[in-house]
């Protein structure tokens, strides 16, 4: 948002400078963008008056002017069509850089010299006029500084105002901030009119078919306009700010909505079809030329203002050009609305057109200002045009709104803020923000929030504001331990801390992706319940995800397309799923994913050079986890390799699976090499971490004896199942798998698996004859279960 100082001035009085000014509304909640110093621009630019003007005696389209700047006469050669004696002008002397960088000096220009230039408006960045010079104002005393005779010694300011601050994009808007800071009364713009002529209901009639998308309605006839260029005052006020003066009509209503912060568009009343205006949503398909010449296609979810056959404007965008007041025009029919911030923000969205009217109504403009705005507007426009307002303005409003009433608890002001306000000096820093306050009970008020803030919904609200006008700054600081931090940490929290950490340690990167995701990607892993997006960023992201899978591949596609030549990276982060039921809410979970690709290592220093492989993410995930009841087991998942995927189980429960991801996926993300992930449910992990029980055991102090056995079992035997058949037996202290064979010396569909076993007797030393009759035990429930036998 844009300001001048002395515009701003209009509105309330303030003894800062423009540095203390910046310095007062950024510690209020303002953020300060830049400025410029308009003055700084017109250095050495004067107003001159043309004594004599002659033609060029060596060109035929140039003059020799003589030209009094002052304190004195110089001569200036000019190539303007309309440079004519008598007129006052800006000059730019010698020695002056103009805005554009074009430094003027002296110089001889066929023959004669010329010491100074007369400006266009081009040239002194004030419009886009070159068919001549500036003809000033013939008041205008020889020798003033231009810059201080045309209003233009002036301090450029520019905010950026936060998405909740909608009041703050106007002038009158940042005047309330400075009321509330300083305590000085706003002066608010003369909105009184005279009416005359026949009634605006005569003229015209409103009908609003979506009340939900446009609760109010203003509309205000101002009849026998001249259309033309605006006053100086009014152009520069504009320019200053970087608006672009167009004519009087469009140049007022953009005034008013930098003033007011309310958009207000008029319409050439004539060319409104059946003498109507209809708010109603767009029909599919329907076709309407914007004033930028655009011709857009519309949907339903769009709102327009139509008349009584077709759109003649974007609901709180922009104009259409079959309406657009020209030099023709003599009646207007002048808007002002109030639109359902949502419905504006997606229609913007959708045909990628931003305005300043939209950059308000999506943020949440002031309902009940429409009326006054478009008083202020109509009486401007019969000031600078010569037109008559008509009485009785259409007011369409068929749903009234309220203000909020908040209940504001003093003592929970002061407990939070560590301030000591008493009712009365609360009361005052909201009664100067435009509240109404009135005594509830005992340290609590009643508070009626003013309709142009409506970031203000709650008592912590309030409280904010209590702390931004009394001044953070002015706050002494407390030893008393307030405040939510003192509420109990999500139980959670240690864990993505502690896991994060550890995958960091063992040589993986951590990446964070956006859980917003194209809608392609989760097609592509066969989530056909993915959760859609009522307002997507784009039209293309419109998904929430539901697994962590496509965001690396994206990430690692990028990765490879930078030239990396290996990858080990993780994800912790939150997916999304359907509602059970259609009245539910999504589920919402913590999901970990891990992803390797390339080579283990870049040099053959510690050994051969090879590809990580299923193995490799197989023994992470292990020593990761670090449980005995981790089994993975043979399973088919979307996204993975058909016979590379195993299902991941922890104490008998699946919390997700492990592969080599398919081909197919990753030609979708054109990666060309084989890529190894897992996902696990987050959740799921922790609790089963915080079950665990640690135990300790002595050193052992006797001897162990270790036996190897080489059983033969059917394929679909699970090694892990042998594994822990084995290490339930009498006196085995350990399992370890050392080889595997299948071939010709194995019946088909069995396997060979020989195994270390450890044993060992907790209080004597074991003996052969002992260890012997332990292993015949294993090996009859290896039978008996498994139909297993030694090879």
């Amino acid at each position: 948002m844009k300001i001048t100082t002395n515009w701003l001035g209009d509105y309330i009085d303030y003894s800062w400078d423009w540095r203390e000014l910046v310095e007062r509304l950024t510690m209020a909640g303002l953020e300060f963008e830049g400025v410029d110093e308009l003055g700084q621009r017109f250095d050495s630019v004067v107003i001159g008056h043309v004594l004599e003007c002659e033609q060029h005696p060596n060109a035929d389209r140039l003059s020799v002017c003589k030209v009094d700047v002052g304190d004195t006469t110089n001569t200036i050669v000019c190539g303007a069509p309309n440079v004519a004696a008598g007129q006052k002008v800006a000059v730019a002397l010698p020695g002056c850089t103009l805005p554009g960088g074009l430094k003027i000096k002296r110089a001889k220009i066929r023959g004669v010299e010329s010491l100074g230039m007369i400006c266009a408006e081009d040239e002194l960045g004030l419009g886009e006029n070159h068919d001549g010079i500036m003809v000033l104002n013939d008041s205008l005393k020889v020798g003033t500084p231009f810059a201080a005779a045309t209003g233009l010694d002036d301090v450029v300011l520019d905010f950026e105002v936060t998405p909740n601050r909608p009041d703050c994009l106007s002038l009158v808007g940042i005047a309330r901030e400075i009321q509330a800071l300083t305590g000085n009364a706003l002066r608010m713009p003369d909105m009184g009119i005279e009416e005359s002529g026949i009634a605006s209901g005569d003229a015209i009639a409103i009908n609003i078919d979506a009340p939900a998308d446009c609760p109010r309605y203003v509309g205000r006839v101002i009849r026998n306009v001249k259309v033309g260029p605006s006053p100086d005052w009014l152009q520069r006020r504009l320019q200053a700010v970087g608006q672009r003066p167009i004519n009087n009509i469009v140049d007022i209503t953009n005034f008013v909505l930098l003033e007011l912060g309310q958009p207000l568009h008029a319409f050439d009343l004539d060319k409104l079809e059946q003498n109507r205006i209809v708010v109603r949503r767009a029909k599919a398909d329907e076709k309407l030329e914007t004033l930028d010449g655009i011709a857009r296609t519309l949907d339903p979810d769009m709102l327009v203002i139509a008349d009584g056959e077709r759109p003649v404007a974007l609901a709180g965008i922009m104009g259409g050009a079959n309406s657009e007041v020209d030099v023709e025009t003599t009646d207007i029919l002048l808007e002002s609305a109030h639109f359902d911030a949502s419905r504006v923000r997606l229609a913007r969205t959708r045909l990628g057109l931003h305005t300043e009217a939209a950059a308000r109504f999506e943020r949440g403009a002031d309902w009940d200002i429409c009326l006054r705005a478009a008083n202020r507007a109509a009486g401007l426009i019969a000031e600078l045009t010569g037109g008559t307002v008509a009485p009785e303005p259409l007011d369409v409003y068929p749903q009234s709104q309220v203000c909020p009433t908040i209940e504001l608890r003093i003592e929970r002001a002061n407990k939070l803020l560590a301030t000591s306000f008493n009712t009365s000096t609360a009361s005052r820093i909201l009664e100067l923000l435009g509240c109404s306050v009135s005594p509830a009970a005992e340290k609590t008020l009643q508070v009626t929030v003013p309709s142009f803030r409506p970031d203000l919904g709650r008592e912590c609200d309030l409280i904010e504001e209590l702390g931004r006008i009394h001044g953070y700054d002015k706050i002494e600081g407390s030893q008393n331990a307030n405040g939510p931090w003192l509420t109990e940490r999500d139980p959670n929290l240690q864990w993505r801390v502690q896991l994060r950490r550890r995958l960091a340690d063992m040589g993986l990167d951590e990446v964070l992706s956006n859980t917003i995701v194209d809608a392609t990607w989760e097609q592509l892993v066969d989530a056909p319940n993915a959760i859609r997006l009522a307002n997507p960023p784009t039209e293309a992201q419109s998904l929430l995800r539901s697994r962590l899978l496509p965001s690396l591949l994206d990430i690692a596609r990028r990765n490879f397309n930078q030239r990396a030549s290996s990858l080990a990276l993780f994800e912790l982060g939150k997916c999304f799923s359907a509602p059970a039921s259609e009245s539910g809410l999504p589920t919402e979970s913590w999901q970990l994913a891990a992803l390797y690709a390339g080579p283990l290592s870049d040099t053959t220093w510690q050994g051969s050079r090879r590809d990580a492989d299923f193995f490799d993410l197989k023994g992470l995930l292990e020593t990761l986890i670090d449980s005995t009841s981790l089994r993975c087991n043979a399973a088919e998942s979307s996204g993975y390799r058909r016979g590379h995927c195993a299902q991941i189980e922890l104490t008998g429960k699946n919390i997700g699976y492990l592969g080599q991801v398919s081909p197919t996926l990753c030609d979708a993300f054109d990666i060309e090499q084989a890529v190894y992930t897992f996902e696990l449910d987050f959740t799921a992990l922790v609790e089963d971490i915080e079950k665990r029980e640690n135990r300790f055991a002595a050193l052992p102090k006797l001897p162990a004896i270790e036996r190897d056995l080489s059983i033969v079992v059917a394929d679909a035997v699970n090694c892990d199942t042998l594994v822990d058949t084995m290490r339930s037996g009498r006196l085995v202290e350990e399992v370890k798998l050392f080889d595997l064979y299948q071939g010709d010396q194995i019946e088909a569909g069995h396997k060979s698996l020989s195994f270390s076993l450890r044993l060992r007797h907790p209080e004597r030393t074991l003996k052969d004859t002992q260890a012997d009759a332990a292993i015949e035990e294993i090996l009859t429930h290896l039978q008996k279960q498994f139909d297993a036998h030694l090879r």
